[in-house]
């Protein structure tokens, strides 16, 4: 037996889209063994009302842009929501939550502390990053001789503050919270895959493309869920997809 070898390996990114059309991916069902690894690689995007991305990654997830933004202070509500007879409380039953080691915010105003951009047309911005690290384990077999990895994923969600908003209505504190569950769902869909599979000695390329194919995967979920809801003012469709998104946290 090889004495397990122990380092760490940190991941992260930021935000995804998918639609209710959308079907999710096949969940690898192969049981493996591990060893663990730490390397320093971000990569970030960052999208939600506005569907901009930023390919620089953060330093942490308290990083502030400094481009356009406004530094006067935000009211609680600069004027009244015109879809204000609705509602909004869709998420409020079941956050916050952990699941899978996963760590879910019940998300307030509080998070949204960036100076709004005033050449925005959007009313909020949530900026969510998605990572993780593992713990490799590394184990001979005594027969064949050949070396079984296992992989122990610790993967998380966080919004981070960049976070901005102008209109601290309930109607947008709802639809930004879609934004930043449909984060949390990929890094749960992210550990499940990666705990199940089996990997060979090139195991950091193969969570890298694994973490990236998921991203990428709730990246296109996200952007759907911008165009179905119009933003959140679409009102039954942002129901639906309330509805979808945590049947889906539900799942795990």
């Amino acid at each position: 037996m090889m004495s397990p070898v122990r380092s760490r390996e940190n991941r992260k990114h930021s935000q995804a889209n998918r639609s209710l059309n959308f079907s999710l991916p096949k969940r690898a069902s192969s049981q493996i063994k591990n060893r663990i690894h730490h390397l320093p690689s971000i990569s970030n995007n960052s999208t939600c009302c506005s569907n901009s991305n930023t390919s620089s990654p953060p330093q942490s997830c308290s990083k502030l842009e400094d481009d356009q933004i406004d530094m006067s202070p935000v009211s609680q509500n600069t004027f009244q929501d015109p879809l204000n007879y609705f509602a909004y409380e869709d998420f409020n039953s079941i956050l916050p939550v952990t699941i899978n080691g996963v760590k879910i915010l019940k998300v307030d105003w509080s998070y949204f502390s960036a100076p709004p951009n005033i050449l925005s047309r959007w009313k909020a911005h949530c900026f969510w990053t998605v990572g993780y690290t593992f713990d490799i384990n590394m184990r001979k077999m005594k027969k064949s001789q050949n070396i079984k990895y296992r992989l122990v994923i610790q993967s998380w969600c966080c919004l981070n503050n960049k976070s901005w908003v102008k209109n601290k209505w309930d109607r947008l504190l709802e639809h930004e919270t879609g934004h930043y569950l449909i984060g949390c769902l990929c890094a749960l869909e992210f550990k499940q895959k990666a705990d199940k599979f089996k990997y060979t000695k090139n195991y950091r390329m193969e969570c890298t493309k694994l973490f990236q194919d998921t991203f990428q995967f709730y990246l296109q979920m996200e952007k759907q869920y911008d165009e179905e809801t119009n933003h959140s003012q679409n009102v039954s469709k942002q129901k639906e997809w309330n509805q979808f998104i945590k049947s889906e946290l539900l799942r795990y």
